[in-house]
């Protein structure tokens, strides 16, 4: 696993070499977000596929977590394809200095908002987990609070990878700013 943590920051890196105009700063921000969702979508389907078939002979706290692991991976797709289709609809080559320093801060907005959900979704599988313990639904409790463990560690991740990345583009757009 974590070799493949490290194949991934290394791919997003090679990303962000050093561009010089806007025109290419804002294909690179593009570039990186692209990327970033088309990771999200790959490990959506690839998780779709693999629960879907290992639910069908899951028993127990595993039944529900691959179960969990459909239905949060449904939504992943959905919300890669929505910004597929918005990042790649657009010409970002064609944007003024001042509608590229909007969108790099949306973008980082929006991603930092990811962060702090990725990092209640974390919160979330642990308190189902120790509810577990307690609770008449013992196996749907474990199994729906590994999921989203998972799931949130992923997130976190790809998150995290997405705004140090955006981050290396603040400076040379607000450098053009003088």
């Amino acid at each position: 696993m974590r070799k493949y943590l490290y194949l991934l920051s290394l791919l997003l890196l090679s990303l962000t070499a050093s561009a010089q105009s806007l025109s290419q700063l804002n294909r690179g921000q593009a570039n990186v977000l692209e990327t970033g969702m088309f990771i999200l979508g790959g490990w959506a389907i690839a998780n779709i596929l693999y629960s879907s078939f290992k639910l069908t002979k899951a028993t127990r706290s595993r039944k529900y977590l691959h179960q969990m692991n459909v239905y949060w991976n449904i939504m992943n797709l959905l919300v890669a394809s929505y910004a597929l289709y918005v990042i790649l609809s657009k010409d970002s080559t064609s944007f003024a200095l001042s509608e590229s320093l909007q969108l790099h801060d949306s973008f980082k907005k929006v991603l930092y908002l990811g962060l702090g959900l990725s990092s209640g979704f974390i919160l979330l599988g642990a308190f189902l987990k120790e509810r577990a313990r307690i609770s008449f639904k013992t196996e749907q409790m474990q199994g729906w609070g590994q999921s989203i463990m998972l799931q949130g560690m992923f997130l976190l991740l790809l998150n995290l990878v997405l705004v140090v990345l955006l981050e290396n583009y603040a400076e040379p757009l607000f450098r053009m700013v003088q």
